[in-house]
């Protein structure tokens, strides 16, 4: 064969086959179109999503820091931090003092603290939304919130306002006039008054004592490995006191860079699949016309330019449409989307980047080309002469005996057989679609306020009695007694409450048990050092407590021991669980040992009682009372059997309604009517998520904007296989159709074929998928948020998948219809 030098004429019909062959151009575009568009939404989306994962971390953390030293540390210790290569930022505090007591409120919760520079304006900076006046500088000058001055009863006071406190350090009370330097809002712990460096230097107090001291640490880098977070604490050489707190989710960095090259990779394939498919069934179908081609001068080299100059043309105009759409999607319909399923959210903004925007266009574009070259090599194999008689197959031809069963069923099966490359492609891309929607919904799940914020007891309400708080029980007051209790349980919102009773006890020595608590609790957490003969002489000085529970929260402390307690024991008042301090006790010196005790003042000292230790826990909920020996959790019943009226120290509430606003304010309005209102304190469940509401800004909209482009995504994945499916098999269904199957018997066809693709897509999904899902969510949950799948939305993207793959065949099949007669269709391929 002569070379026609036709080489100028290739671009010219590269252009002119745009316009000329519209239907496979459209679809052709349309696959493009939307992987570019897949991969430049989830980049951009993801990105954000990840983006304001981290901000809900550093608000939530109260700063910007990824390790916190607690205990106390040395010195030596803040030297070698700064010697580590790893380290950007060190951030110190100092705990100076705790509030006392107004002349409006004895019982207050604010603390005395003072932030180096480096901790108050740079980590400390993120989590904090407003600042007025300066840092004090001078003894009696105070940086403070409006939380801080409403627990002291001070509400209303500003910036210039002065005020007189009591206060407690290490040389004792004392009570000072205080001036506001300053007033912040923001995040984080916002009971505190911030003070000066030299109001620190003369509380008695040092950073290396144990707990005064807090360094907080921020690597330079993103990606951590757990080798240099080991590497770090052993060079720190800590104390058995000192903690090395990971705060952030930099200990999983490596694994949560992995699952998003994960992600992306699984982004690449889905849309390698889909254009690969388009591309495929495009060329092959019109391989007799590349043929032609040759018979009139072209080269085999020529005829491939033309595939790829056709490609380039039409991965152009699809990129295009996609980014465009990308950005419309992105920036204008998820935020609108989200807004109106009812997320509360003041903005939701989308994080850009340029290099996603070249990375889209970058990986589009090598995936066209990727997925055109085997096509467009095939268009060059066949010689003029095989082009003249081509047809294309699907499928390799196979005889086959009569099957038994329904006839279109198998018919339908035989189908999905005949080219099992093609039918690998459509299920592998709902498959992978649905597993991509499944983690999504799964992970942005986890990440909701009310996961986040969730107990065992799943409280609504926990009222607290803060004159449990002081030193002598003398100072108690009875807050939360029987009419008190009554009230609670009388509210038409409350469904149930559960208090804790206390009594204050007395625990003899003993060579045992008891030696061995005493010994591991001060050398944990007292400076000087444990006097066993003073012990032994008067054990009244070592005073506890009982916590009394009830069988509800027996069982949900039980779920999370170790090694359950027996049950009958228990409610018996012969078994007890120790709140362990965090002491990490040797089971083998715990388990199984006894404890005798008295009343301290409320019974008679001769009337010894005596429990065996079953447990252990370290849950801060039954730990609102503690002294030097063993805190004991004990039935309620054996409280009140052995104490006429115990005291209450706190009771959980929890509404008919979750998150019930107008049984919450009942609630409230219960507390304020007390005598003794200025001495309750509370933890809601409604202002718990409200804060991290405010902590996670737009990332749950981000979050829910990622899942509908998924579910989206996937939808219009199956539209382009399928629609290129039915257009191969035209003449195939037409030939059908004129040896006697009706109209209704092909729809039924496609119909059972579309469940096929189901029924297989989610096999892969809950077997592949699954896995991937779990490995991928444990990946990012450094917050150690029990794994679950969310039915609803999952069974809701099923229910859609299915009618989708039931639906879009026969609309396929209708335009297929309206194209002809039956003879017309059958001609119109030759």
């Amino acid at each position: 064969m002569l070379k026609n030098n036709n080489s100028a004429v290739i671009t010219r019909m590269a252009k002119r086959s745009i316009s000329s062959n519209k239907r496979r151009n459209r679809i052709m575009i349309l696959a493009i179109a939307l992987s570019a568009f897949m991969l430049f939404t989830i980049l951009t989306v993801g990105g954000t999503w990840l983006k304001m994962q981290r901000v809900q971390n550093i608000r939530l953390n109260g700063g910007d820091f990824d390790v916190l030293l607690y205990g106390g540390f040395t010195e030596e210790q803040r030297k070698t931090c700064e010697e580590n290569p790893n380290i950007a930022q060190i951030g110190t505090e100092g705990f100076a003092a705790w509030a006392v007591s107004t002349e409006y409120d004895s019982t207050l919760h604010s603390t005395f603290i003072w932030s180096d520079e480096t901790m108050w304006n740079i980590m400390q900076q993120p989590a904090i939304e407003q600042v007025r006046g300066t840092y004090p500088q001078k003894d009696n000058e105070v940086m403070t919130t409006q939380s801080a001055l409403k627990d002291a009863g001070l509400e209303g006071l500003d910036v210039g306002d002065s005020f007189t406190m009591t206060y407690h350090d290490n040389n004792g009370d004392h009570t000072k006039e205080f001036t506001i330097s300053g007033m912040w809002n923001g995040y984080g712990d916002n009971k505190v008054f911030y003070v000066s460096k030299s109001f620190f230097d003369q509380s008695g107090f040092t950073q290396a004592d144990y707990p005064r001291g807090f360094l907080y640490l921020k690597f330079k880098s993103a990606i951590v490995t757990d080798k240099m977070l080991d590497e770090l604490e052993q060079s720190l050489h800590l104390e058995k006191r000192q903690r090395f707190l990971i705060v952030s989710e930099i200990a999983d960095s490596v694994q949560i860079l992995l699952g998003l090259l994960g992600l992306i990779a699984v982004t690449c394939l889905s849309a390698y699949l889909l254009i690969y498919n388009i591309l495929y069934l495009s060329v092959s179908g019109n391989v007799r016309y590349y043929g032609l081609l040759q018979t009139i001068g072209m080269t085999e080299k020529q005829v491939y330019q033309l595939v790829q100059k056709q490609m380039l043309l039409i991965g152009a105009i699809g990129i295009t449409i996609g980014m465009v759409t990308g950005v419309a999607t992105s920036f204008g319909l998820i935020p609108a989307v989200v807004k109106t399923l009812g997320i509360r959210e003041d903005d939701i903004s989308i994080t850009f980047h340029p290099a996603i925007f070249l990375a889209a266009i970058g990986i589009a574009a090598l995936t066209i080309y990727v997925g055109s070259r085997k096509p467009a090599k095939m268009a060059t194999r066949v010689t003029p002469i095989e082009a003249l008689g081509y047809r294309s197959q699907t499928g390799r031809k196979r005889t086959h005996k009569t099957g038994k069963g329904k006839l279109l069923w198998r018919m339908a099966w035989e189908q999905l057989r005949r080219d099992k490359k093609k039918t690998a492609i459509i299920v592998a891309a709902l498959g992978i679609c649905l597993s991509f929607f499944m983690g999504m919904v799964t992970i942005v799940q986890s990440q909701g306020p009310r996961t986040i914020i969730s107990d065992a007891m799943d409280s609504d309400l926990i009222i607290s009695n803060d004159t449990m708080q002081m030193e002598t029980q003398d100072q108690w007051k009875p807050l939360i007694d029987d009419s008190f209790l009554k009230e609670l349980q009388q509210n038409p919102g409350v469904r149930e409450i559960h208090p804790i009773v206390n009594a204050q006890i007395v625990i003899p020595w003993d060579a045992d048990f008891l030696d061995y608590w005493m010994r591991e609790f001060y050398d944990m957490w007292m400076d000087d050092d444990y006097d066993r003969a003073d012990y032994q002489q008067h054990p009244e000085k070592y005073a506890s407590f009982l916590v009394g529970i009830d069988e509800q929260q027996f069982e949900a402390l039980n779920a999370t021991l170790e090694q359950p307690v027996d049950k009958a024991d228990f409610l018996a008042g012969k078994a007890c669980v120790v709140f362990e301090n965090w002491l990490k006790l040797d089971r083998k010196k715990t388990i199984g040992k006894p404890i005798s005790f008295y009343l301290d003042g409320q019974g008679d000292p001769d009337q010894v009682f005596q429990m065996t230790v079953q447990g252990t826990t370290d849950d801060t909920y039954y730990a609102n009372l503690s002294g030097t020996t063993p805190t004991m959790i004990v039935s309620d019943r054996f409280v009140k059997g052995i104490v006429d009226h115990p005291y209450v120290s706190k009771v959980s509430v929890q509404y008919q309604e979750e998150y019930d606003e107008a049984t919450e304010k009942d609630m409230m309005g219960m507390m304020e009517a007390s005598p003794y209102q200025k001495d309750f304190d509370y933890n809601s469940k409604i202002e718990s998520m409200e804060e991290v509401k405010a902590a996670q800004g737009n990332m749950m909209g981000v979050g829910i904007g990622i899942a509908l482009v998924l579910a989206f995504i996937g939808m219009m994945n199956y539209l382009n296989a399928s629609v290129g499916n039915i257009h191969s098999r035209q003449v195939e269904l037409s030939v059908m159709e004129s040896i006697g199957m009706t109209g209704k018997q092909v729809r039924q066809l496609l119909i059972r074929e579309g469940l096929l693709y189901v029924g297989a897509s989610l096999v892969v999904t809950f077997t592949l998928g699954l896995g991937a899902t779990y490995v991928l969510y444990q990946s990012m949950n450094y917050r150690g948020i029990p794994f679950a799948i969310p039915i609803l939305p999952i069974a809701a993207a099923v229910l859609l998948i299915a009618l989708l793959c039931i639906a879009i065949p026969l609309a396929a099949y209708r335009s297929m219809e309206k194209n002809g007669s039956l003879v017309e269709r059958i001609r119109g391929f030759e």
